[in-house]
């Protein structure tokens, strides 16, 4: 019988021996196989890291926040910390902190905070101001000033339970996954074990994929959010 899939979410989790786990593993160790030869060059590897904080880099600087002092670095350090912490939740028994909304929600708060306080401390009449669109009519300025308060309050929600969910339906995918297999490998031959590694090792690197979309994507909406602060000219 399968173990309850949302047990793999527990910070608690049994670090015992599981036929499950060792599938997962041994993908998790197949797909490091695949990409060993890339990091193998030192050189090569100093390219795809750097062209990385490009990407992001880049990203940031088509937005307001390229006028903020040091939001450049913080939102490449932000991006790399949270890559880090979804690659690290894709280890076998590693607890995996970006699929709880503890976290997600919490450093969503923070940065959501921290535009929006600086933004209405810099300059809190055209902050006032952006939540009233340009040629809106006298009557529909109440109603739009709500309609765009809500928007603005529900972002750091959004944020937080836009990562914590695509990071848990991976997870839960990688233990359902994981589950089968090891009930259908311990009951076959060497080829079905084979077959099992191959296929848990391509939803890894699948996870892998996503768990940088979703940094990217996280670090993309604060970037966007960073317009609507003003900047004095």
């Amino acid at each position: 019988m399968l173990m309850d899939i949302f047990s793999s979410l527990d910070a608690g989790t049994s670090l015992g021996f599981s036929l499950s786990v060792v599938i997962w593993l041994s993908g998790f160790v197949g797909a490091l196989v695949l990409v060993n030869s890339f990091w193998v060059d030192y050189s090569a590897g100093n390219l795809f890291v750097y062209a990385i904080f490009s990407v992001v880099a880049d990203l940031v600087k088509a937005c307001s926040g390229k006028f903020f002092g040091g939001f450049v670095v913080g939102q490449v350090c932000l991006f790399c910390s949270i890559l880090f912490l979804n690659l690290a939740g894709m280890v076998p028994s590693v607890f995996g902190v970006t699929g709880h909304l503890s976290l997600t929600f919490v450093l969503a708060g923070v940065v959501w905070f921290s535009l929006i306080f600086s933004g209405w401390t810099y300059n809190w009449t055209r902050s006032v101001g952006q939540l009233v669109p340009t040629g809106s009519p006298v009557l529909l300025i109440p109603l739009l000033v709500l309609i765009e308060s809500v928007s603005v309050l529900i972002r750091p929600l959004t944020l937080g339970v836009r990562l914590a969910a695509n990071i848990t339906m991976g997870h839960l995918m990688l233990h359902v996954i994981g589950g089968y297999l090891a009930e259908f490998v311990s009951g076959s031959f060497m080829m079905s074990s084979l077959f099992g590694s191959v296929v848990m090792g391509g939803y890894v690197i699948f996870e892998f994929a996503v768990s940088f979309l979703q940094a990217y994507v996280f670090v993309l909406l604060v970037s966007l959010y960073s317009s609507d602060h003003y900047v004095g000219h």
